[in-house]
């Protein structure tokens, strides 16, 4: 049997190709087509997977089209069904064989806990938005994962950070890593409490919320304030809630799973600072490579399959 893990027409498209339930490569498109961040397939790398195992007997596509649709809807980005319609989007690369899906998060999760080496592991998804959900946790043990937290949107971690990068100019889902180096130039102190008391919510039942749906950014919070270093006093207390967040977060897990060990996925366990902030508290904290939206194309099949794999010279290496 033939799988292919599947996740694009979004940012940052990738594949890969099991057989038999074993992860025999895995790759992003960008890197056949040196577009940044390619949300979409490219014939290249179609290719490349068909070389590598044949056409696929069937494909697991890492998020449920339907209900992203209700989201976006709900979103205000109006009725996108045909836009997710994924067996005419994958049908233009010739791919017809059967779609199976799967949820965000749990190919988020998947791709974190089945990739590690312990039995009884936390773990914890640290995304922009799924479907509805933006973070969550979950504690896998005996093989499987349950969920144990979740909340959904617009209250999300990711959509702050992401709509603070914008807010300092540069571009969000792309240039979020500058952020936690313009942090370093900054005083995490001067616009700490300003950012907290105008754009965070009052936590109530929620590990993290939002006064304002960031969805689409906030370059309408102190316009004023345009300087260098007022960026990078901006991204230094980003950087600081960021951190106080997943602190939080990490100390939920260990509390709640009883743990020894954790695992995360999602784009916020790309911030290497804040994960380098919470190691102390477990024997080892696992970041996949590639933990955002494209380590779920291994991560969907894994979801079903409940198979744990290594990934030792899975991923492709571009130009070898």
């Amino acid at each position: 049997m033939i799988t292919w893990g599947i996740v694009g027409n979004s940012h940052d498209a990738s594949l890969a190709v099991f057989k038999n339930g074993e992860c025999l490569w895995a790759a992003l498109s960008k890197d056949f087509s040196d577009v940044p961040n390619d949300p979409d397939l490219n014939w290249t790398i179609v290719e490349v997977a068909k070389r590598i195992a044949g056409p696929p007997d069937q494909i697991v596509w890492y998020e449920r089209p339907m209900l992203k649709t209700l989201r976006q809807l709900i979103a205000g980005q109006g009725w996108l069904f045909d836009e997710n319609n994924i067996k005419r989007y994958l049908a233009r690369w010739d791919i017809t064989a059967p779609i199976k899906y799967t949820t965000h998060h749990l190919s988020h999760a998947a791709y974190a806990y089945y990739t590690q080496d312990h039995d009884d592991c936390a773990v914890i998804c640290l995304d922009s938005i799924g479907e509805f959900e933006t973070l969550t946790m979950w504690h896998g043990k005996n093989g499987k994962l349950k969920k144990i937290y979740t909340q959904g949107y617009p209250h999300s971690i990711g959509l702050f950070y992401s709509a603070m990068t914008q807010r300092c100019s540069l571009i969000p889902n792309k240039e979020e890593y500058l952020m936690t180096q313009w942090a370093d130039k900054g005083d995490p102190f001067r616009f700490y409490s300003h950012i907290k008391r105008d754009i965070l919510g009052d936590g109530f039942r929620k590990q993290f919320s939002l006064k304002h749906n960031l969805h689409r950014g906030c370059r309408w919070w102190r316009p004023e304030l345009d300087s260098p270093q007022d960026h990078y006093d901006i991204a230094a207390a980003t950087q600081m809630i960021f951190e106080e967040t997943v602190s939080g977060l990490s100390y939920k897990a260990f509390r709640d799973t009883g743990s020894n060990y954790l695992a995360l996925a999602g784009g916020g366990a790309l911030n290497s600072r804040a994960v380098g902030k919470i190691s102390n508290r477990w024997d080892s904290v696992h970041v996949p490579q590639n933990p955002g939206d494209p380590g779920s194309c291994i991560g969907a099949v894994l979801a079903r399959t409940r198979r744990s794999i290594s990934l030792d010279n899975v991923w492709h290496k571009k130009n070898a």
